[in-house]
């Protein structure tokens, strides 16, 4: 039976063999009982199979590329380096925290696919540092530049950012138990004895096959090296947390732990990098072709509102250095300013060739020759 309000409840039975979304299978579509014992409903402790459907993978692909793409468009300002590594058996996250069943798991509340948040993430790095470099003291974490450089502390934030790790790959939710053999004894009811029944506890775990993550830093005039080394530095940490002490919950158990974890930011990311290097540089080009087309119109639009002697000298005012303009004001607009008697024009078109270096002893004899026709009608003879 599912407790839900009657639109709702219709709408999730309707909808819960196409649901892709993780979250809605693992709060929702979720079975209750009666017990006749105790006159009450309760929540069913069998785990029913969640499907991964075909949808929740293109999702994931979706997602892949779209990270990707991110990513490459961060290297063109900041450094990003990108790791890739495989679990070595199953991983449990968010366990604890708040669920109807008692048991949860971190499901992305937008891409609904398991994934470890970057906090998490940072988090292990940041406690690996902690004991590995700093003899387990918190303090140390500040008395150490490059631990503050890292990490940041409350007064200044880190130079490293540390991004969210999606489980797509391979994606399974496999169901698992675990047993409290003495609940009495924990509730402090009785003597820790081989009489007391175990609870089992159901919950579920993941599995996928490789993920991949990401560090990034930004791009400083001051220290950019710097930061370039202080991220080297935490891709090598991170690897050292995922492999040594794995993330989530039950570590300590297996859990959680990664193997083969490599940096492949070489080897595939930078080509990426390069090829999105080389699309902005195309979109660089056809944004400024648009925006002087876009230019070139509102100037013609400008000169349609003037007159045929104010559009001349407006003409000879936008000539520019090139070999094809030079030639137009010798003939099209010079003909032009002869043919209207345009003193205006005529004085524009003395300071452009002045400006371009086409007067006095250097210019030629049959420009020698138009120029003292543009004196003589700037002089009125």
């Amino acid at each position: 039976m599912l407790f839900h309000p009657k639109d709702t409840r219709d709408v999730m039975q309707a909808a819960s063999k196409s649901m892709a979304h993780l979250a809605y299978h693992l709060y929702y579509f979720l079975e209750h009982e009666w017990n006749d014992k105790k006159r009450v409903w309760e929540l069913s402790k069998r785990l029913k199979p969640v499907p991964i459907l075909p949808e929740l993978k293109a999702v994931g692909e979706q997602l892949r590329a779209q990270r990707e793409h991110a990513m490459a468009a961060w290297a063109q300002t900041g450094h990003v380096k990108k790791l890739k590594a495989r679990l070595a058996g199953r991983i449990i996250h968010g366990l604890g925290a708040g669920h109807v069943r008692e048991t949860s798991l971190t499901i992305h509340p937008v891409y609904g696919l398991p994934y470890i948040p970057a906090s998490s993430v940072k988090g292990l790095v940041r406690h690996w540092w902690i004991e590995a470099y700093g003899q387990g003291e918190e303090k140390s974490l500040s008395e150490q530049k490059i631990g503050r450089d890292v990490f940041g502390t409350q007064e200044k934030k880190g130079m490293v950012q540390f991004h969210d790790i999606f489980l797509i790959d391979g994606l399974q939710l496999v169901r698992d138990a675990l047993a409290v053999h003495m609940k009495e004894y924990y509730e402090g009811k009785k003597a820790a004895t081989d009489d007391q029944k175990p609870v089992p506890v159901s919950f579920w775990t993941v599995t996928a096959a490789e993920v991949e993550i990401y560090l990034t830093a930004n791009r400083s005039a001051q220290s950019d090296e710097e930061a370039k080394r202080l991220l080297e530095e935490a891709a090598v940490w991170t690897k050292a947390a995922l492999t040594e002490w794995g993330i989530g919950s039950k570590t300590s158990s297996g859990y959680g732990r990664f193997i083969d974890v490599k940096d492949v930011t070489e080897t595939e990311f930078l080509p990426v990098v390069r090829k999105e290097t080389m699309r902005l540089e195309q979109r660089k080009k056809e944004q400024a072709l648009l925006e002087q087309r876009k230019r070139e119109e509102e100037e013609q639009a400008k000169l349609a509102l003037l007159s045929p002697e104010e559009r001349l000298v407006a003409e000879i005012e936008q000539l520019t250095d090139s070999q094809a303009d030079q030639q137009r004001s010798k003939d099209i607009l010079y003909s032009q300013v002869i043919q209207q008697q345009n003193k205006q024009a005529a004085q524009a078109l003395l300071a452009y060739w002045q400006r371009i270096g086409q007067w006095g002893k250097s210019a030629s004899k049959k420009q020698k020759e138009k120029i003292n026709v543009i004196q003589q009608l700037l002089n009125g003879s």
